[in-house]
């Protein structure tokens, strides 16, 4: 005979793990992620963290970087992030951006889910996320500029993996080179950033302003760098690399497939060009050599760090510290502009030009340090980062469970 009690009891833990699979899905389950990619994202911003750090405790935009910091150590220091960091990082995670763009294409597609209505959300929340933290914490936003190369990206969505490597690869030579050679007549002196009046105001107002006159500065520091003109250079400066990208998602490279491993060997000999084109400006006095040191020294070391990465990946060894980062990537960057802020701005500890570049190379390491023991032991708790969670529930219009036991919570207390 049939057990109806039984029939009816297996009936309603069915609906209860129905309900709960809606609420844990992972739109990118652990075991489809690809473990070398978390690493590059965590490796993006300790190398970001080296460049942005300056901007937080200085008014680096307006100052002349060879003449500003008269201390040896320090202009050692500034050299070094120069090479090894300056327009090296942004490269990577804007490519990284384009990569997982495409990773998420596939995997919705594949559960029969419409891609653009769901990628529209989520760019929609970037934009406003950016919007509110170059107007709120830090003038220097990225998330603001991503969510519009993410937009243009829809218009290249359908294009093949070569194609979009083509079309990445010329309008960033073309960007590189043209500039290069405009640039050629002149020297570095005609081209001096240095601003005092900018440099006081910034000093003042950071150190010593209000809430509301930081705001302001704020406001004005990014109107400065994306108004007009520059934020269209800026545009055409990133999105190459969203493309290129993409492109390498769709043509399966870097996914940690054993036939991909002599082109990723090529590409790191490739990458490593990249650090003779970023020490040329000092050996050349050429305005145009600093250029071509960021836009086109910088890609190929963003290329030297991802290919490095990838074979450590190959190697069988891997680099945990960096991917607990990397998985909570969108968090852990506001954390850095946050916890920065309040160290230097006057709403905070006020050392808003009393911290030399040294000094603030120590400090972002004991942050980073920090983050990757905080990302360890949130992610043992907790199945995404807190602003990453948000980030799902807009995107996918569905409430996600956070807590990695929260199946077992919910399961218990409906029996």
């Amino acid at each position: 005979m049939i057990n109806v009690e039984r029939v009816i009891s297996e009936y309603h833990q069915n609906e209860k793990r129905r309900k709960l699979t809606k609420l844990t899905a992972v739109p990118t389950p652990t075991n489809e992620r690809i473990q070398s990619i978390d690493a590059m994202r965590g490796l993006a911003l300790l190398g970001i963290f080296f460049v942005n750090m300056i901007d937080f405790h200085s008014p680096w935009m307006y100052i002349d970087q060879l003449s500003y910091w008269g201390d040896q150590w320090n202009q050692f220091s500034m050299n070094v992030i120069d090479v090894l960091a300056q327009a090296s990082f942004y490269p990577l995670f804007s490519f990284l951006f384009g990569y997982g763009f495409i990773i998420l294409q596939n995997r919705l597609i594949a559960r029969s889910t419409r891609f653009h209505s769901v990628i529209v959300r989520r760019l929609v929340f970037l934009f406003i996320l950016g919007v509110m933290h170059f107007v709120l914490i830090w003038h220097g936003d990225i998330l603001f500029t991503y969510s519009l190369c993410g937009f243009l990206l829809l218009l290249f969505i359908k294009l093949k993996g070569k194609h979009l490597l083509q079309i990445g690869i010329g309008m960033w030579l073309f960007y590189a080179l043209i500039f290069f050679l405009l640039l050629l007549p002149f020297n570095g002196d005609e081209f001096t950033s240095h601003n005092p009046e900018a440099i006081q105001q910034s000093l003042l107002i950071y150190g010593s302003g209000s809430y509301m006159e930081i705001l302001n500065q704020r406001v004005s520091d990014w109107t400065y760098v994306n108004g007009g003109i520059n934020g269209v250079l800026l545009l055409f400066s990133i999105f190459p690399y969203f493309l290129i990208g993409a492109a390498f998602a769709k043509e399966g490279w870097f996914n940690g497939k054993q036939n991909n491993l002599l082109l990723v060997r090529k590409l790191f000999f490739i990458g490593a060009i990249g650090f003779f084109v970023k020490i040329s400006p000092y050996v050349f006095d050429s305005y145009a050599f600093s250029h071509l040191q960021d836009s086109l020294g910088g890609p190929l070391v963003s290329l030297f760090y991802m290919s490095a990465i990838a074979l450590i990946y190959y190697s069988g060894k891997t680099l945990k510290p960096l991917e607990w980062v990397g998985k909570m990537a969108l968090t852990n960057y506001l954390f850095q502009s946050i916890v920065s802020t309040l160290i230097f701005y006057n709403y905070g500890l006020s050392l808003y030009g009393e911290v030399e570049v040294k000094t603030g190379i120590l400090l972002l390491l004991g942050i980073f340090l920090f983050q990757i023991a905080f990302s360890r032991w949130w992610l043992l708790k907790y199945r995404y980062g807190p602003i990453e969670w948000v980030w799902r529930m807009v995107t996918y219009r569905r409430r996600f469970l956070l807590k990695r036991n929260q199946e077992k919570e919910v399961l218990y207390e409906n029996n």
